[in-house]
């Protein structure tokens, strides 16, 4: 049958076992002291890096690396310090975990990353934890890691800002080419329709109009010179002319002085007036055949004066028709300028605009190279520790006393639960099942040990 046991029966069990408990924990605690002594103290030491980031007016100068929310900031922080080209080269440099580069440089640089921790200080400073065996290293390597991320996030940002400006050089010489492009089609088009530009349609109307005008002087000239021809007559010569009158009138008075020449005197009056009569005739003559000649000269004239009106008009004509035709093809020409203008508009708006943003990334580059160093500093470099971080020690040993403890009652438990000895009345009625004639009582205090002492003197008189 299963005994059961009270609280004080446990006490009891505790305090008869006090010296086996007292053994158990003090040899515990013994070696828990050793071990707690052999602990390598652990050391922590921390840099304090600031980022003050220069914002010019953004009016002034777009920033070419957008700010970051805290949050962001201190991802990129840890991946940046926990990268581990910084990490092998501050493990190199400072010659640490030696027996972990034995196994590779993997391997020591995930220890530094054990021993590394990185958490932001307030809005804009961020602290580098390093843990060590050794107070100096410990200050070294986190004094490092901060200088290190410095200098790679300082190289980053220099980076970006040449690139960005780089990528916009680019872009803008290819816009520039763009443009010579759409400039050389613009041109070569102007020279294919030089005489169909929009700016000459106006001189191109007046031009017209003076042509129009020539037409209609040539026009007048010929009708003029049409009217004198017809005033001066166009019948051939003849008999029924005056000249022919006039002919078959000397004719005939030269006649008639021949045959009185011939039976007369020269003297003869009638002679004389035939004479005078044939002098006249021929005058008239003469002058009738000057006016003939003249008439036919001024005919000749005015025809081929009608004849040089009218090829004019002829080639006055076709200028108009020329003019009308680039008169008219002149809308489509201006149509296809003012798309190619359009494209030349555009092209000249992106390159003004690259060149813009150009001039910004320059003035930004140089404000980063000149503000870049100051806007990261180490704002508190990190000093040796002079007290280990770890282990705790006194709690350390404060813990292994309770454990001691506890381990101790709990042997002292074991060995009171497996003895089988009877110490009490209940304990031999439940034990045997037979009646208790007889009980000793338990003497454990001083009294009731002066009293046995003096009932065994009285037995022994």
């Amino acid at each position: 049958m299963d005994r059961t046991y009270t609280i004080d029966e446990l006490f009891a069990a505790v305090r008869r076992r006090w010296k086996v408990m007292a053994m158990v924990a003090g040899g515990v605690l013994v070696l828990a002291a050793l071990f707690i002594i052999r602990m390598p103290n652990e050391y922590r030491a921390r840099a304090l890096v600031m980022v003050e980031p220069f914002t010019p007016h953004p009016d002034l100068v777009v920033p070419v690396i957008n700010a970051q929310s805290l949050e962001s900031k201190v991802k990129s922080v840890r991946s940046n310090v926990y990268a581990h080209g910084l990490m092998a080269t501050a493990i190199e440099e400072l010659n640490l975990y030696p027996k972990a580069r034995e196994k590779g440089m993997d391997e020591a640089v995930e220890e530094l990353r054990t021993d590394t921790e990185v958490h932001a200080e307030g809005d804009n400073a961020f602290a580098i934890t390093v843990r060590a065996k050794d107070a100096e290293t410990a200050a070294r390597t986190a004094n490092r890691l901060a200088e290190l991320y410095i200098e790679g996030n300082l190289q980053v940002r220099a980076g970006q800002v040449t690139r960005t400006r780089d990528i916009i050089g680019q872009k803008l010489a290819e816009m520039r080419g763009e443009l010579s492009k759409a400039q050389g089609k613009v041109t070569a088009y102007k020279g294919a329709h030089a005489d169909e530009l929009p700016e000459l349609l106006e001189a191109r109307y007046h031009q017209r109009d003076q042509i129009a005008k020539a037409i209609e002087q040539e026009g007048t000239f010929a009708q003029d010179a049409q009217h004198r021809i017809d005033l001066i007559g166009t019948q051939p010569f003849g008999k029924d002319t005056e000249v022919g009158r006039l002919e078959d009138q000397f004719d005939v008075a030269r006649a008639k002085l021949a045959g009185l020449t011939a039976s007369l005197t020269p003297d003869h009056p009638d002679v004389v007036a035939t004479k005078r009569e044939l002098e006249a005739t021929f005058a008239r003559l003469q002058n009738a055949r000057s006016r003939a000649a003249a008439n036919d000269l001024e005919l000749r004239r005015m025809t081929s004066a009608i004849d040089r009106g009218q090829k004019r008009i002829a080639e006055l004509q076709k200028q108009q028709a020329q003019l009308d035709k680039v008169i008219a093809g002149t809308p489509m020409v201006q149509a296809q300028l003012t798309d190619l203008s359009k494209d030349v508009d555009l092209l000249n708006a992106k390159v003004a605009q690259l060149t813009s943003k150009k001039a910004e990334a320059e003035i930004t580059a140089e404000l980063e190279q000149k503000s870049g160093p100051s806007e990261f500093r180490v704002l508190e470099s990190a000093q040796p520790p002079t007290v280990a971080a770890s282990p705790n020690r006194p709690q350390i040993l404060m813990l292994a006393m309770v454990a001691a403890l506890f381990l101790g009652c709990a042997i002292a438990l074991s060995q009171e639960l497996s003895d089988r000895s009877l110490r009490s009345e209940s304990e031999a009625d439940m034990s045997l099942a037979l009646p208790v004639l007889a009980c000793i009582p338990e003497l454990s205090g001083r009294y009731d040990m002066r009293v046995l002492q003096a009932h065994n003197t009285q037995v022994e008189a």
